[in-house]
């Protein structure tokens, strides 16, 4: 079996070294047989996926360049929380690439208990997703019911501008001002501008 081995050691602790993880995954690597093709390793606090190692083992799980990603643990894989860790060992399966870890052996779905294991990941990080999504709603539906109450208009998940505000944009709009001008004159973003700025009509044919 073809495998690689990924390893993360944090940015808040010069004394880490990802040699300790590694040492002892190619040691259970060895005594399983496997062919080691590659080692990725991240120096990183794990919070996030933008990590380079980490973005080109996907990368290359997506090409089918190796059967199996063997990590130290799930903190070592990724600290972004739960939901992230589902969804990431989701998507090595999708690729067809294995999931081991070597301090929660219970989540592995290399072993005798993979086809479990991988019903078990698809489905927990389809839940999270759809819960997150759920969230989402329920957060921008109390924004605008509280907007509502005030008095206030609500414009994609963000209180609109006041009225005052908005007359006077148009006022230098009609001065014929550029949106760069009227935003740094009002203090407002340009994308933001774009909402409140009169049309111009096309001209008819």
């Amino acid at each position: 079996m073809k495998v690689v081995l990924y390893a993360r050691v944090s940015t808040l602790d010069k004394d880490q070294d990802p040699e300790n993880q590694l040492l002892v995954l190619r040691r259970v690597a060895e005594a399983a047989g496997d062919v080691v093709v590659k080692e990725y390793v991240d120096q990183d606090s794990g919070r996030k996926s933008s990590r380079k190692a980490f973005q080109q083992l996907l990368t290359d799980a997506g090409k089918r360049k190796f059967d199996l990603v063997r990590v130290w643990d799930l903190s070592r894989f990724s600290r972004e929380g739960i939901q992230a860790v589902f969804e990431h060992t989701s998507q090595l399966e999708q690729c067809g690439v294995s999931f081991w870890s070597y301090c929660e052996p219970m989540l592995n779905t290399a072993g005798p208990m993979k086809d479990f294991m991988k019903a078990v990941l698809s489905w927990a990080a389809g839940y999270y997703s759809e819960r997150l999504s759920e969230n989402v709603k329920q957060g921008l539906a109390r924004k605008k019911l509280k907007a509502a109450e005030k008095g206030e208009a609500y414009v994609h998940g963000r209180r609109a501008l006041a009225p005052e505000l908005v007359a006077r944009i148009r006022e230098l709009q009609a001065e014929g001002l550029s949106v760069r001008k009227i935003s740094a004159a009002v203090s407002v973003p340009v994308g933001t501008l774009h909402k409140y700025l009169v049309k111009e009509e096309s001209p008819a044919k």
